[in-house]
C-alpha cells in the first residue's frame, strides 16, 4: 500500500484541460467505459476536478479557465478491439484520422482519431 497516492492509482496521469469537462467524461464513458471516482464541482456546475479511470489508468480532468486554459493531449490506449472501440468513437461523434491497421515491423494494430476538444486518440492492441 501506498501512502502517497490513493490506492490502484499511478504514479503519473495526464491532466486534461478542457471547454465542457462533462460532456469530455461522458465520451470517455461512452467509449471507453470509463469510471468516474472523486469529481467536485464548481458552485456555477462547471467541473472545478474529476478523476475517471480506462482501465488501469487514471486521467484528470477540469472545465477550463482564463488562468488554466484548454488544453490538447494525444493520448495512446490499448484497448482488447481496436476496431470496435475506433467505431464506438466515430458513432459519438469524433472523427477518424487513421483506421486501425497494422503498420510493417508494428506488433500493434492502431487507429486515432480526434475528439470534439482537439485531442488526438490512438487506439492499440497487440496482435
Amino acid at each position: 500500500m501506498n501512502h502517497f497516492k490513493p490506492n490502484n492509482y499511478n504514479s503519473v496521469s495526464p491532466y486534461f484541460m478542457v471547454e465542457d469537462a462533462k460532456r469530455m467524461v461522458q465520451l470517455l464513458e461512452d467509449i471507453f467505459d470509463a469510471k468516474v471516482h472523486r469529481k467536485y464541482d464548481q458552485p456555477d456546475g462547471k467541473i472545478m476536478h474529476v478523476e475517471v479511470q480506462i482501465d488501469d489508468s487514471i486521467i484528470m480532468m477540469s472545465d477550463a479557465t482564463e488562468q488554466y486554459p484548454a488544453n490538447k493531449y494525444w493520448m495512446h490506449v490499448y484497448v482488447p478491439d481496436v476496431d470496435a472501440i475506433f467505431e464506438k468513437a466515430l458513432n459519438y461523434g469524433c472523427e477518424a484520422v487513421d483506421k486501425p491497421q497494422n503498420k510493417e515491423n508494428d506488433p500493434d494494430k492502431r487507429g486515432t482519431f480526434k475528439d470534439f476538444a482537439g485531442n488526438m486518440w490512438s487506439v492499440a492492441a497487440q496482435c
